[in-house]
């Protein structure tokens, strides 16, 4: 008996040290995890000051969001940024569009004002520009400033003869926030596209409620929106849910189910189908964010049912798609999704050919918070995407300082491998956008808002071999 108590004294003290080192390694684990949720990202080093100042806003977010392109040139080499930024008279934030004739070195206003200036509140302008160069602008717009957050509305104008043409609402006014439980719902964040044969033919997409979508019920402050399209025939005359439909009409993307649906975004590829991909919450992933996308091989007469292409095989969250599309037929789609393990956004590519999603990747696997994704594609067949690192992704106001030290980041995809390195050092820097339509070979355009809190940040553009 007493030669068995050694060994059994033995077990249990192994026991107890393997039992020790397991909680060890579990406190360890949540606290790895706690510390990547609640630390911001880590300054970066400062290094020299790139590009051209465009202009100065008070908003952090005066080029928000990666969906939607804010930087366009035409034949002859004028470049136009759209942004949104404090106007000069005290009325509140408007949507401006500055040129630049002189390779990005000087800009100025486009009519040497904001595109509407009215009393509204404007946001998120997105820009496209066909092959005959007309100018072609949405945002969304709210009246102002007395009447803040109660009716918003997507707005369009165009540059023409010189001039903008008389801002309106596209389609007619939609009706449905006042019936709300919360006054929080309405239509915003617009894309726009012009076609690629036809300048004329003008798409437009956007998040928005009416009536129908708060019929379903169990509408809380971010629910019941629907992914909306809207199509001119006449350059933006008329609006239409289908090509030279009734004018102010709109057809809903998905079907309203009690989930938010948000921030659309289109393209057409070089057979002429549209894409529109959009995140929404998914009932049947516990509310999480997915990609959703949906294709029109008729310019918008008809439209295929909405899918969820990509599974949640790396994380969960997929938000903010972005896309751009080649001509050999490929679509390329980035968005943002969280690793579940660090806490951590990364950015994910897929693209789209022969009908069928490539399995979604890693663009560059790092320990930054990556935000914003944005990709568009260069004319001899690279793909770039570019992201900011650090957070917030949003905020009500300027973001603490603690927040300050982001940076823009961008991979070129060459064949099957992918290049990347940090392009900003000075600063903080957030939210990079690409031209519409492809660039030139080796040469990325971009623009991007830069300064540390609190306001004001500015407005830059730079081009440069990659």
């Amino acid at each position: 008996m007493t030669s068995e108590l050694p060994k059994r004294s033995w077990r249990n003290w192994k026991d107890i040290t393997l039992a020790t080192t397991t909680v060890v390694v579990v406190l360890l684990v949540i606290i790895v995890v706690q510390v990547a949720t609640q630390t911001p990202p880590a300054p970066t080093a400062q290094g020299p000051d790139i590009g051209n100042k465009i202009a100065t806003t008070t908003d952090w977010q005066g080029l928000a969001w990666g969906e939607t392109q804010k930087l366009a040139e035409t034949n002859n080499g004028t470049l136009y940024v759209a942004y949104r930024s404090q106007d000069k008279g005290g009325q509140g934030y408007k949507a401006y569009v500055d040129f630049s004739k002189d390779h990005g070195v000087t800009w100025s206003h486009m009519g040497g004002r904001p595109i509407s200036p009215g009393t509204e509140i404007q946001r998120v302008p997105a820009l496209a520009l066909g092959t005959n160069d007309v100018l072609q602008v949405v945002w969304y717009g709210e009246p102002g400033p007395s009447a803040k957050g109660v009716d918003r509305q997507i707005w369009y104008s165009r540059w023409v003869a010189n001039a903008w043409s008389t801002p309106k609402i596209i389609p007619l006014h939609i009706d449905g926030y006042q019936q709300a439980a919360d006054p929080t719902h309405w239509q915003e964040h617009p894309d726009i596209l012009v076609d690629r044969a036809d300048p004329t033919r003008v798409y437009v997409v956007w998040e928005g409620t009416d009536q129908a979508d708060l019929a379903v019920g169990n509408c809380g402050s971010t629910n019941c929106d629907t992914p909306m399209f809207t199509v001119s025939t006449d350059a933006g005359n008329t609006w239409s849910s289908v090509p030279g439909g009734l004018n102010g009409t709109y057809y809903k993307l998905a079907q309203p189910n009690a989930e938010s649906h948000s921030r659309p975004c289109i393209v057409q590829d070089s057979n002429g189908i549209l894409h529109v991909a959009w995140y929404g919450n998914d009932p049947g992933q516990g509310g999480q964010s997915r990609i959703r996308y949906v294709t029109s091989a008729d310019h918008g007469v008809t439209w295929s049912s909405e899918i969820a292409p990509f599974p949640l095989s790396y994380g969960r969250d997929q938000r903010f798609p972005s896309m751009a599309a080649d001509s050999r037929g490929r679509v390329y789609l980035v968005w943002k999704e969280l690793n579940v393990v660090f806490s951590l956004n990364q950015t994910l590519f897929s693209f789209l050919y022969g009908g069928a999603w490539s399995q979604p990747t890693v663009v560059h696997s790092d320990q930054e918070n990556q935000l914003n994704p944005t990709v568009q594609v260069g004319d001899q067949g690279n793909v770039y995407v570019g992201w900011n690192t650090g957070g917030p992704f949003d905020w009500q106001g300027d973001p603490p300082s603690l927040f300050d030290g982001s940076q823009i980041w961008l991979a070129k995809l060459t064949g099957t491998t992918w290049i990347a390195r940090q392009v900003t050092n000075f600063a903080t820097n957030r939210f990079v956008s690409f031209p519409v339509g492809s660039m030139k070979s080796s040469i990325v355009q971009m623009v991007w808002v830069e300064g540390n809190s609190p306001k004001p940040y500015t407005i830059k553009y730079t081009s440069f071999s990659f």
